[in-house]
Protein backbone atom coordinates (compact mmCIF):
# COMPACT_ATOMS: atom_id res chain seq x y z
CA UNK A 1 0.00 0.00 0.00
CA UNK A 2 2.38 2.03 0.88
CA UNK A 3 4.73 1.41 -2.39
CA UNK A 4 1.47 2.01 -4.38
CA UNK A 5 1.31 5.67 -2.52
CA UNK A 6 4.84 6.42 -3.22
CA UNK A 7 4.62 5.51 -7.10
CA UNK A 8 1.48 8.12 -7.39
CA UNK A 9 3.40 10.73 -5.90
CA UNK A 10 6.39 9.96 -8.12
CA UNK A 11 4.03 9.83 -11.06
CA UNK A 12 2.29 13.69 -9.70
CA UNK A 13 5.42 15.03 -9.70
CA UNK A 14 6.42 14.04 -12.82
CA UNK A 15 3.80 15.28 -14.44
CA UNK A 16 4.06 18.48 -12.43
CA UNK A 17 7.63 18.87 -13.74
CA UNK A 18 7.18 18.10 -16.79
CA UNK A 19 4.42 20.78 -17.16
CA UNK A 20 6.64 23.48 -16.15
CA UNK A 21 9.42 22.10 -18.49
CA UNK A 22 6.34 22.93 -21.71
CA UNK A 23 5.39 26.15 -20.12
CA UNK A 24 9.06 27.30 -19.47
CA UNK A 25 10.09 26.27 -23.32
CA UNK A 26 6.78 27.64 -24.52
CA UNK A 27 8.07 31.08 -22.61
CA UNK A 28 11.44 30.94 -23.69
CA UNK A 29 10.48 30.29 -27.96
CA UNK A 30 7.77 33.08 -27.60
CA UNK A 31 10.10 35.81 -26.88
CA UNK A 32 12.30 34.60 -29.44
CA UNK A 33 9.86 34.49 -31.88
CA UNK A 34 8.44 37.46 -30.63
CA UNK A 35 12.04 39.47 -30.41
CA UNK A 36 11.87 42.33 -32.90
CA UNK A 37 14.43 41.34 -35.96
CA UNK A 38 17.27 44.69 -36.13
CA UNK A 39 16.75 46.53 -39.34
CA UNK A 40 19.84 47.62 -40.32
CA UNK A 41 19.77 51.10 -40.51
CA UNK A 42 21.21 53.14 -43.80
CA UNK A 43 23.41 56.16 -43.16
CA UNK A 44 22.55 59.04 -45.12
CA UNK A 45 25.73 60.72 -46.13
CA UNK A 46 25.52 64.62 -44.26
CA UNK A 47 25.94 67.07 -47.21
CA UNK A 48 28.88 69.04 -46.56
CA UNK A 49 29.25 72.35 -47.93
CA UNK A 50 32.95 73.35 -48.83
CA UNK A 51 34.20 76.52 -46.94
CA UNK A 52 37.38 76.25 -48.66
CA UNK A 53 36.38 77.73 -52.23
CA UNK A 54 33.80 80.19 -53.65
CA UNK A 55 30.71 77.81 -54.66
CA UNK A 56 26.90 78.71 -54.99
CA UNK A 57 26.21 76.24 -52.16
CA UNK A 58 28.40 78.17 -49.76
CA UNK A 59 27.51 81.45 -50.69
CA UNK A 60 23.63 80.06 -50.10
CA UNK A 61 24.63 79.04 -46.88
CA UNK A 62 25.45 82.75 -45.75
CA UNK A 63 22.31 83.96 -47.56
CA UNK A 64 20.23 81.56 -45.48
CA UNK A 65 21.48 82.58 -41.82
CA UNK A 66 22.16 86.27 -43.04
CA UNK A 67 18.33 86.44 -44.10
CA UNK A 68 16.46 84.03 -41.75
CA UNK A 69 15.44 85.70 -38.61
CA UNK A 70 12.80 85.76 -36.46
CA UNK A 71 13.43 89.45 -36.02
CA UNK A 72 16.10 92.29 -36.44
CA UNK A 73 19.59 90.63 -34.78
CA UNK A 74 17.76 87.62 -33.92
CA UNK A 75 20.14 85.99 -36.16
CA UNK A 76 23.48 87.13 -34.88
CA UNK A 77 24.98 83.33 -33.63
CA UNK A 78 24.17 82.18 -37.10
CA UNK A 79 26.07 84.45 -39.34
CA UNK A 80 28.93 85.85 -37.07
CA UNK A 81 31.32 82.30 -37.53
CA UNK A 82 30.40 83.42 -41.91
CA UNK A 83 31.93 86.83 -41.94
CA UNK A 84 35.59 88.00 -40.62
CA UNK A 85 35.47 90.24 -36.97
CA UNK A 86 35.13 93.46 -38.61
CA UNK A 87 32.60 92.94 -41.16
CA UNK A 88 30.62 91.21 -38.12
CA UNK A 89 31.02 94.61 -35.81
CA UNK A 90 30.06 96.37 -39.30
CA UNK A 91 26.39 94.11 -39.39
CA UNK A 92 25.78 94.76 -35.88
CA UNK A 93 26.37 98.68 -36.20
CA UNK A 94 23.81 98.91 -38.82
CA UNK A 95 21.74 96.81 -36.82
CA UNK A 96 21.96 99.04 -33.97
CA UNK A 97 21.00 102.03 -36.25
CA UNK A 98 18.35 104.29 -34.96
CA UNK A 99 16.32 103.60 -38.35
CA UNK A 100 16.92 99.76 -37.96
CA UNK A 101 15.86 99.37 -34.23
CA UNK A 102 12.47 101.95 -34.69
CA UNK A 103 11.37 99.11 -36.58
CA UNK A 104 12.49 96.01 -34.43
CA UNK A 105 9.47 93.96 -33.98
CA UNK A 106 7.44 95.28 -36.77
CA UNK A 107 9.15 93.02 -39.23
CA UNK A 108 9.29 89.88 -38.23
CA UNK A 109 9.17 85.96 -39.37
CA UNK A 110 11.71 86.88 -42.19
CA UNK A 111 12.47 83.68 -44.34
CA UNK A 112 15.62 83.20 -47.09
CA UNK A 113 13.19 81.60 -50.11
CA UNK A 114 15.79 81.83 -53.18
CA UNK A 115 18.68 83.76 -55.15
CA UNK A 116 19.79 84.32 -58.55
CA UNK A 117 23.95 84.01 -57.68
CA UNK A 118 26.84 85.48 -60.45
CA UNK A 119 30.05 84.22 -59.03
CA UNK A 120 33.96 85.56 -59.67
CA UNK A 121 36.18 83.02 -58.33
CA UNK A 122 38.75 85.22 -59.25
CA UNK A 123 38.12 88.25 -57.44
CA UNK A 124 35.88 86.49 -54.62
CA UNK A 125 32.78 87.94 -55.38
CA UNK A 126 29.21 87.33 -55.66
CA UNK A 127 26.29 89.11 -56.61
CA UNK A 128 22.87 87.60 -55.66
CA UNK A 129 19.47 88.65 -56.14
CA UNK A 130 17.58 87.29 -53.14
CA UNK A 131 14.47 86.70 -52.45
CA UNK A 132 13.09 86.63 -49.43
CA UNK A 133 9.53 86.78 -47.51
CA UNK A 134 8.50 88.26 -44.04
CA UNK A 135 5.96 89.49 -41.89
CA UNK A 136 5.07 93.45 -41.52
CA UNK A 137 2.94 94.44 -38.63
CA UNK A 138 1.67 97.29 -37.49
CA UNK A 139 1.21 97.20 -34.03
CA UNK A 140 3.47 95.53 -31.61
CA UNK A 141 0.36 95.16 -29.22
CA UNK A 142 -2.35 92.72 -31.63
CA UNK A 143 -1.85 90.82 -35.00
CA UNK A 144 -4.33 92.45 -36.46
CA UNK A 145 -3.77 93.95 -39.61
CA UNK A 146 -0.54 92.29 -40.23
CA UNK A 147 1.04 91.01 -43.41
CA UNK A 148 2.31 87.77 -43.84
CA UNK A 149 4.44 85.72 -46.34
CA UNK A 150 5.26 89.32 -48.46
CA UNK A 151 7.68 89.03 -50.82
CA UNK A 152 10.89 91.22 -51.11
CA UNK A 153 14.17 91.49 -52.79
CA UNK A 154 17.25 92.20 -52.69
CA UNK A 155 20.33 92.80 -55.06
CA UNK A 156 23.83 92.20 -52.82
CA UNK A 157 27.50 92.28 -53.58
CA UNK A 158 29.49 89.89 -51.52
CA UNK A 159 33.15 89.94 -51.21
CA UNK A 160 34.93 87.02 -49.37
CA UNK A 161 38.32 86.73 -48.28
CA UNK A 162 40.60 83.69 -47.08
CA UNK A 163 41.54 82.78 -43.57
CA UNK A 164 43.11 79.89 -43.04
CA UNK A 165 41.27 77.00 -45.15
CA UNK A 166 38.00 79.24 -44.72
CA UNK A 167 36.38 81.90 -47.17
CA UNK A 168 34.52 84.53 -45.23
CA UNK A 169 32.59 87.53 -45.80
CA UNK A 170 34.25 90.95 -45.36
CA UNK A 171 32.35 93.01 -47.44
CA UNK A 172 28.80 93.80 -48.26
CA UNK A 173 27.13 96.07 -50.74
CA UNK A 174 23.40 97.06 -51.84
CA UNK A 175 23.37 96.92 -55.64
CA UNK A 176 21.72 98.98 -58.42
CA UNK A 177 21.72 97.79 -61.75
CA UNK A 178 22.21 100.56 -64.73
CA UNK A 179 20.51 98.10 -66.80
CA UNK A 180 18.39 94.51 -66.57
CA UNK A 181 20.29 91.37 -66.67
CA UNK A 182 18.13 89.15 -68.86
CA UNK A 183 19.45 87.06 -71.97
CA UNK A 184 20.04 90.34 -74.27
CA UNK A 185 22.81 91.64 -71.86
CA UNK A 186 24.75 88.91 -70.61
CA UNK A 187 28.29 87.45 -72.55
CA UNK A 188 28.82 84.80 -74.26
CA UNK A 189 30.64 83.23 -72.10
CA UNK A 190 29.50 79.39 -71.13
CA UNK A 191 27.30 79.19 -67.79
CA UNK A 192 31.02 77.81 -66.24
CA UNK A 193 33.19 80.56 -66.94
CA UNK A 194 33.43 83.24 -64.38
CA UNK A 195 33.57 86.58 -66.10
CA UNK A 196 35.28 89.30 -64.41
CA UNK A 197 33.25 91.91 -62.41
CA UNK A 198 34.83 95.63 -62.28
CA UNK A 199 31.94 96.00 -59.62
CA UNK A 200 35.01 94.67 -57.34
CA UNK A 201 37.16 97.46 -57.56
CA UNK A 202 35.19 100.50 -57.35
CA UNK A 203 36.50 101.23 -53.53
CA UNK A 204 33.30 101.71 -52.16
CA UNK A 205 32.27 101.33 -48.12
CA UNK A 206 29.79 98.49 -47.14
CA UNK A 207 26.26 99.29 -47.84
CA UNK A 208 26.69 101.88 -50.31
CA UNK A 209 24.90 101.45 -53.31
CA UNK A 210 26.73 99.50 -56.41
CA UNK A 211 25.86 100.66 -60.06
CA UNK A 212 26.77 97.66 -62.26
CA UNK A 213 25.54 96.67 -65.96
CA UNK A 214 24.72 94.09 -66.92
CA UNK A 215 27.29 92.58 -69.61
CA UNK A 216 30.11 92.54 -66.97
CA UNK A 217 28.86 89.12 -65.41
CA UNK A 218 27.76 85.50 -66.27
CA UNK A 219 25.15 83.68 -64.55
CA UNK A 220 26.35 81.05 -62.12
CA UNK A 221 22.93 79.47 -60.73
CA UNK A 222 19.62 80.01 -58.81
CA UNK A 223 19.54 78.43 -55.93
CA UNK A 224 16.80 77.78 -53.29
CA UNK A 225 16.63 77.83 -49.79
CA UNK A 226 17.99 74.00 -49.57
CA UNK A 227 20.67 75.12 -51.49
CA UNK A 228 19.46 73.16 -54.86
CA UNK A 229 18.61 74.51 -57.98
CA UNK A 230 15.37 74.52 -58.74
Amino acid sequence: MINEQKLQLVKRLGIGAAVVLLLLTGLFVGLRLGKPAKVSQRQVPTKVISTSRLSPGNVTHFLTEYYTKKELSENRNRYKNLMTDEMYREAVATENQPVNQAYKGYIINQVYQKATIYLDETELTALCVVHYTNTQRSSLQSKVGELKDQENTDTILLSYTKQGKKLLVNNIQNVAFSEPLDADNQNTYPESTNATSSSNKLGTKPNDKVAITGSGVTQASTTTENGENP
